[in-house]
């Protein structure tokens, strides 16, 4: 009878903590869902509604990318959390083993985002309707500016798998845009990258380095999507400027 009583007692403590498990995950979804439509909200207040949305859809599948690349790593992802003005971020739970797997967590991002900004271009050709065309380039743009070679950017977590020095060229490349751009939100990814620089200085890396043979395929990599990105975005440009 004991037995029983514990077996039952067991059974409604297991409810009671997957109860909870579901309320924790319907929580980080609603946040999730709250965040998005922030943003929704404030790029339509620059940009207009149709194209806030687009712009958040091609962030979130962006963020998907890393999602889908940290499950595959065998590592825990969170719920992506988007921020007006920034972007959005997903959480990695874990330590990528090797500097291999951090780089492919951090290329799947840019990937499935360029993925998306050619769904947007192939919607222009088909539909004529300027609205993707100026989605394509946008995604174009912002996922070429991701992979700048440094971090807390997806380019600095690539680019450190096969080269440290990148992220020197990384630096130059920030403090141009900020001379030119002037824009806040480069000053504070350039702080990011000064912490995480001075963090990596201080602690060693518990990561495998990448073999010479994962190095050559990263560069070659990395470097083909930076300039698959930049012809695109030049493209898009092109036909955005035959149409005004």
């Amino acid at each position: 009878m004991g037995l029983v009583a514990l077996g039952a007692l067991a059974l409604s403590k297991g409810k009671a903590l997957l109860g909870l498990l579901k309320l924790a995950s319907l929580g980080k979804l609603t946040l999730t869902s709250l965040s998005m439509l922030v943003m929704v909200w404030y790029e339509a207040k620059r940009y207009g509604f149709p194209f806030a949305v687009g712009f958040v859809l091609l962030i979130l599948i962006h963020e998907l990318g890393h999602g889908a690349a940290i499950k595959a790593a065998g590592l825990s992802a969170g719920w992506p959390l988007f921020i007006p003005g920034f972007g959005a971020m997903i959480a990695l739970k874990g330590v990528p083993r090797t500097a291999a797997i951090e780089a492919e967590i951090a290329y799947a991002g840019p990937l499935y985002g360029t993925f998306s900004s050619l769904v947007a271009a192939g919607l222009y050709f088909l539909l004529h309707q300027r609205l993707f065309l100026a989605l394509a380039y946008t995604g174009f743009f912002l996922n070429l500016f991701n992979l700048i070679p440094v971090p807390p950017l997806d380019g600095g977590r690539v680019a450190a798998s096969f080269s440290r020095s990148m992220s020197l060229l990384g630096a130059l490349l920030l403090g141009a845009l900020f001379l030119w751009a002037s824009s806040p939100q480069l000053l504070v990814i350039a702080v990011l990258a000064l912490m995480h620089g001075l963090r990596r200085a201080s602690s060693a890396s518990e990561q495998e380095p990448a073999t010479p043979e994962e190095r050559r395929t990263w560069a070659l990599r990395y470097f083909g999507l930076c300039g698959f990105l930049a012809l695109a975005m030049m493209f898009a440009k092109e036909l955005l400027d035959r149409r005004s």
